[in-house]
Order: C-alpha cells, then sequence, then structure tokens
C-alpha cells in the first residue's frame, strides 16, 4: 500500500481546515471513505495498489477539484487548490 498525502490549499494559498479529501478514481476498489483535513490542510489516503488516482477535495465556500497523481512508490505527495465560490 501506498500513503497519499498532502494539502488543501484555499486560493490564496492558506491551507484549509475540515475539508473533505477522497479518491474520485483509482485503479482498484477504494473504501468510500474522505478523509478530513487538519489545521493546518494536511490530508492522508491509503492507496492499496501502484496506478493513477484521482483525488478530489472540497469543502465549504470552495469550488471542488480533482487532481490526477501516479501512485508508484511508498509515498506521493500533492496539494489541492480551491478557488473560492462566488454567490
Amino acid at each position: 500500500m501506498t500513503l497519499v498525502a498532502g494539502r488543501v490549499l484555499g486560493g490564496s494559498g492558506t491551507p484549509l481546515a475540515g475539508a473533505r479529501v477522497a479518491f474520485a478514481d483509482a485503479p482498484a476498489p477504494v473504501p468510500d471513505v474522505a478523509a478530513l483535513t487538519g489545521p493546518d490542510g494536511r490530508f492522508s489516503l491509503t492507496a492499496p495498489v501502484p496506478g493513477r488516482y484521482v483525488v478530489l477535495g472540497a469543502a465549504d465556500g470552495h469550488v471542488p477539484a480533482q487532481v490526477a497523481v501516479d501512485v508508484r512508490g511508498e509515498r506521493t505527495d500533492v496539494d489541492i487548490t480551491l478557488a473560492e465560490e462566488h454567490a
């Protein structure tokens, strides 16, 4: 198994606490569970097999965003930047 870890950031680069992060697509079945970011915007998810994953980040007041990552080694780092919603 491989760790996919990183941060969820707002449009200004500020870490977003309490954002939801999950796999939107994976090369193998993954649990339908979301991780929540900590106060520093950090999260981690476990990828069961190597391959291409799509990581989805979402937070209240922000537009959800997806980032594709190629998981190969023991750890893959990724940052997800969410734009603020405009009313």
